[in-house]
């Protein structure tokens, strides 16, 4: 299975970023443009699902007077809730399926991006071993970003910002900037979304999101407290660029529901 998600993957999405690096010169550049260039392959599935959430939207008031309706009566509730999902052609798991796509894709980007020995030099594992082995220490060999940051053959600065260096919570310095953005747009955008799926869901799943939206963002901004920062980097890329997607999307896809 590794292989595979290697081969169908991680492998060509790390040759794309070798190509962007190669024009770049720089690995936050070519993080940020690499991020862009997959949110537009990727636009038509988030469309996709966006299309599928103003359709549960529409049926969602026949749904709510059903779920009273029907409250002591599950079987009954769930034989009339795939009647109106047939008579409005309406799949409740569409909006599911572009999600579960994205999400090896997601993977593989975060793969590519931790490992740029790998995917940028497109040096072997044993080559990467050695390089490890020569530089002495406690280094990880599991740690590319770092080891690339001693050999030089990568340019990490990025804004002043050394990308291999990992933020330490206990060490306040400018690094902190990308686990706080990372946080904030974590949250930015889970609101965004919460505020846009909330029509289409009950109570109960509304309040769940809500609390995941808290949730989220302190998870993220620790776990990037514990990542280089390249990885930071391209989170926050990521979170900026569903930030704009979803707020466009909403902006044309709303007036649908409107006049539905």
């Amino acid at each position: 299975m590794g292989d595979i998600f290697e081969i169908l993957i991680a492998r060509p999405l790390g040759s794309l970023l070798s190509f962007i690096y190669s024009f770049t010169a720089s690995y936050g550049l070519s993080i940020i443009l690499f991020t862009i260039f997959m949110k537009i392959v990727l636009l038509p599935l988030a469309i996709k699902q966006q299309k599928s959430m103003i359709e549960m939207q529409k049926i969602q008031p026949i749904i709510s007077d059903l779920q009273k309706k029907y409250k002591n009566d599950k079987e009954k509730l769930n034989t009339e809730m795939m009647k109106v999902y047939q008579e409005h052609k309406v799949n409740p798991a569409a909006g599911c399926l572009p999600l579960l796509i994205q999400l090896p894709i997601v993977f593989g980007l975060y793969r590519v991006i931790y490992r740029p020995l790998t995917y940028i030099l497109n040096l072997s594992q044993d080559e990467i071993q050695k390089i490890a082995a020569s530089i002495g220490g406690n280094i990880n060999v599991n740690n590319e970003i770092a080891i690339a940051e001693h050999m030089k053959n990568i340019n990490l600065e990025f804004l002043g910002l050394n990308l291999a260096q990992t933020p330490q919570l206990g060490t306040p310095n400018f690094l902190w900037i990308i686990p706080i953005l990372a946080a904030l747009t974590t949250y930015l955008s889970g609101k965004i979304a919460t505020k846009s799926t909330s029509a289409a869901q009950n109570e109960q799943a509304v309040q769940m999101q809500s609390s995941m939206t808290t949730v989220f963002p302190v998870m993220t901004g620790f776990i990037c407290f514990s990542l280089p920062s390249g990885v930071g980097l391209y989170w926050v890329v990521s979170n900026l660029l569903q930030i704009i997607q979803q707020f466009l999307l909403n902006k044309f896809f709303a007036p649908v529901v409107k006049g539905g």
